[in-house]
């Protein structure tokens, strides 16, 4: 039997037998029956049965296949997926509900524009019956006489259905939030949900669950195991472990000249002697650093408490806030005519902010990146003289080798953006670090 006559379970994977094979075995298994000159025409009764049965045997076929996939994880979907999920202890999470909300401004100052950054949390009021919800905004939204009112993006801190409400619920800014990250005065924002809250009662796609349980460790106590459960943490962008004594430490004096037998390399840690390593973790846009900050649970306590369930005795973690850089850039955009320069200039600005802000803790942004992204938008020709610009860090909470502080700079043409391992990059449209100027071919 050659190799393209196995079916089942193979090298390769399992191999279904298809319709015509099983057509045609089952006319051979007819002739063998009742005689090489039994009527197997289209038209026969014998061949009508016959053709009915092949095809639920190769429905048969196409479930084992199933069914055999179903057992690893790369391969599982739906169901399959979530028993496989299970044994490992990680359900499927449910998304964040999503909707867009109504924002007005009263009481303003003129002359005066308010900026509600992109984090902006917003609460349900309170009820004897319900729980207080809370919303993040994903977008900035800029206030002011002129323009009072407008529209945002927003979605759940909780996963799961309770965020899916109704259109018409009024909204309200955190007062601790707005206390800690706006300066209002006497100017108030209300809000109110502008449609239907949707999306959380509807489980993660089988590619980001799968990505989640490749990634799920199988110790207890490395870094890897630690940064999975970091990286599970709400508000949490990204994480690095920096573990300064983690592994051989080969720069001692001693290395590579003792003796092995006769004396110790270096003497034991004892039991109960304390050890200290650093988790710098990256937060998302807006979200709280401490508790106490927005009726949302601070970051910085969230992944304390759950390093704290992981950690060995007297393992110390130090969790640090990663060095946040402002991303910006100044390019010539070639532009077909009859296209709207400022739709495209938008359209730029979100593609390359999606781009930078999906990069992680250390990772630079590549020119290359950004010409890409801009050139994928429709309308544009060409991107010519593309600088990339930077901000100083955020924050200056950490340096493990490379964090520039300072005033801003501008790159030059073709130079990518590096960072450091504790540096993080992030581009906002609203930036005045964006300068696009638009040429019509």
């Amino acid at each position: 039997m050659t190799s393209e006559e196995r079916f089942g379970v193979t090298e390769d994977g399992f191999v279904v037998k298809g319709i015509d094979r099983i057509i045609a075995d089952q006319q051979t298994r007819a002739r063998a029956m009742f005689g090489d000159d039994v009527d197997l025409t289209s038209g026969s009764a014998l061949r009508k049965v016959l053709d009915a049965a092949a095809f639920d045997t190769h429905e048969l076929w196409r479930a084992l296949e199933s069914q055999y996939y179903g057992t690893f994880v790369t391969t599982a979907q739906g169901p399959s997926l979530d028993l496989l999920g299970r044994d490992l202890g990680l359900r499927r999470r449910e998304l964040r509900a999503r909707g867009t909300v109504f924002l007005t401004l009263a009481n303003e100052e003129d002359d005066r524009r308010y900026a509600l950054p992109q984090g902006t949390v917003l609460l349900t009021e309170p009820a004897a019956d319900t729980p207080v919800l809370a919303f993040r905004s994903t977008r900035t939204a800029l206030l002011s006489t002129e323009q009072r009112s407008t529209t945002v993006e927003a979605e759940a801190v909780t996963r799961g259905e309770t965020g899916n409400i109704a259109a018409g619920t009024r909204l309200r800014l955190d007062p601790e939030w707005a206390r800690h990250n706006l300066d209002l005065g006497a100017a108030e924002v209300q809000a109110v949900a502008q449609q239907s809250f949707q999306d959380g009662d509807i489980g993660e796609s089988d590619a980001v669950y799968r990505a989640r349980l490749l990634g799920v460790p199988r110790t207890v106590w490395t870094q890897e195991a630690l940064l999975a459960q970091v990286l599970d943490v709400n508000g949490v962008r990204d994480a690095a472990v920096f573990d300064p004594l983690g592994g051989v430490e080969a720069t001692r004096r001693t290395f590579g000249t003792f003796r092995y037998g006769s004396r110790a390399f270096s003497r034991d840690r004892q039991t109960g002697s304390p050890y200290f390593f650093d988790i710098v973790v990256a937060a998302e846009p807006g979200w709280p650093w401490n508790s106490g900050e927005a009726l949302v649970p601070g970051v910085y306590d969230e992944v304390l408490a759950v390093v704290r369930q992981w950690r060995p005795v007297s393992i110390f973690p130090d969790v640090l806030a990663a060095n946040q850089v402002d991303v910006g850039m100044r390019a010539t955009l070639v532009v077909e005519a009859g296209h709207d320069e400022e739709a495209v200039k938008g359209a730029i600005l979100d593609a390359v902010r999606a781009s930078v802000n999906r990069l992680r803790l250390g990772h630079g942004v590549l020119h290359s990146d950004i010409v890409l992204s801009s050139r994928t938008v429709a309308g544009v020709v060409d991107v010519r003289n593309l600088r990339l610009r930077r901000f100083a860090p955020a924050f200056g909470q950490t340096s493990y080798g490379g964090g520039v502080y300072g005033g801003a700079r501008e790159l030059s043409v073709g130079e990518n953006l590096d960072l450091a391992p504790d540096e993080i990059a992030r581009f906002s449209v609203e930036t005045s670090m964006a300068d696009l100027q638009v040429v019509v071919a």
